[in-house]
């Protein structure tokens, strides 16, 4: 199956080669969760801070279907 995956701020150096700014089109097996996907391309699990699936908040376990676009925000810190 298809996904679109956006990796934002500091996690997007974990995208493959060849990405367009922080987007990737992957094909994934058949099954394949928000974990396995973040796992294969070497975001480590505390880095992801804010996963989202089709703009609603999920959860590493999150399974994932053809033509979902996953999004995943780091850990924010900063301030005045």
């Amino acid at each position: 199956m298809t996904i679109t995956v956006k990796l934002f701020a500091s996690l997007g150096k974990y995208l493959p080669p060849g990405s367009q700014g922080r987007t990737a089109t992957l094909t994934v097996a058949d099954g394949a969760t928000v974990g396995s996907v973040l796992a294969a391309l070497g975001v480590p699990q505390a880095a992801a801070h804010l996963i989202m699936v089709n703009g609603a908040h999920r959860t590493w376990d999150t399974p994932l279907a053809d033509g979902d676009t996953l999004t995943v925000f780091p850990p924010v810190a900063g301030g005045a």
